[in-house]
């Protein structure tokens, strides 16, 4: 590993492999030329992706941005060893930015985490459920608790993000946020009741690097084809002719080709396996383009 005393922030590579909690993680940095230990996230501070890098990496140097793009770029141009980034949801779906700033820079999957999403009520210390007469939280968040929410006799006002909310609410005893417990404690809030959401409620994260992984449980590309009969078919068949389960397949409109579409892939194979790397290969032989994420493994953080 590449000058293990460089520092970034105070921090040494070997402090950064000491607060690793997952061992899949770390057999991953252990593997990799870091180039530096900084992690960034889709921010503020408080939001799901925050605690997804939080239990991934300990108390690193984490980095919040403003957006996913952000994250996608800044890694893709070395400013940062990790991103962080939500890419499906399943209750909403994909989550299209990640999609497209996957397609855009450079970068590479080597890691995903099933994160399932508990959702708070929360307010200020000695508020009660009857003093509430405003909700704030992101659209998600707030369509996710509508059976809840729709029991309490109060308005609802969106945000662009539950740590937002919990931001909007701090000392107005009539407002309660819905936020994460990690979110609410972050704020100084007390999350009275959880478990709110109507359904189970998981979201997939990406650990993205500058690194291709080539072993794992899955393999994730993005790949388009041409707009005509049969493309499609024909871009899957060499996956179910070989006996490779497609475990996700989503499709987004093209922005440069009208009535054209992009779609994410993610396949349960590792392209270190022959078999695999042959379906991908054929793929190529059928498709406008082929974009190869990498391989990479899955762990579940509940």
């Amino acid at each position: 590993m590449r000058d293990l005393l460089t520092r970034y922030g105070g921090l040494r590579v070997t402090d950064i492999m000491q607060s690793i909690h997952e061992p899949l993680i770390l057999r991953f940095v252990n593997e990799v030329l870091m180039g530096n230990e900084r992690v960034a996230y889709l921010g503020p501070e408080g939001s799901y992706s925050h605690e997804v890098a939080l239990q991934l990496f300990g108390r690193a140097l984490l980095i919040p941005l403003k957006s996913i793009s952000e994250v996608v770029k800044g890694v893709y141009q070395g400013e940062y060893g990790f991103g962080v980034i939500p890419i499906e949801n399943n209750q909403a779906g994909v989550v299209g930015e990640s999609m497209e700033s996957l397609l855009r820079w450079d970068v590479h999957v080597n890691y995903a985490v099933d994160y399932r999403v508990t959702l708070c009520l929360a307010v200020n210390d000695g508020a009660t459920i009857e003093d509430i007469r405003e909700v704030y939280s992101h659209p998600h968040a707030i369509n996710e608790a509508m059976n809840f929410i729709s029991k309490l006799n109060v308005s609802i006002n969106y945000t662009q993000s539950t740590s937002e909310a919990l931001r909007m609410v701090v000392g107005h005893g009539h407002r309660a946020a819905i936020a994460s417990r990690a979110g609410a404690e972050l704020y100084g809030l007390k999350p009275i009741i959880c478990g709110i959401e109507d359904n189970p409620n998981y979201t997939r994260f990406l650990v993205i690097t500058r690194h291709m992984g080539r072993s794992g449980d899955r393999t994730m590309a993005i790949f388009s084809v041409p707009n005509r009969p049969g493309s499609l078919f024909n871009a899957l068949r060499p996956f179910a002719e070989l006996g490779i389960n497609l475990s996700m397949i989503y499709s987004r409109p093209n922005r440069g080709s009208p009535w054209g579409y992009d779609f994410l892939l993610e396949t349960e194979c590792q392209l270190s396996d022959e078999t695999c790397l042959r379906a991908f290969n054929e793929l190529r032989g059928v498709a406008t383009y082929v974009k190869v994420l990498g391989s990479y493994s899955i762990a579940r953080l509940y």
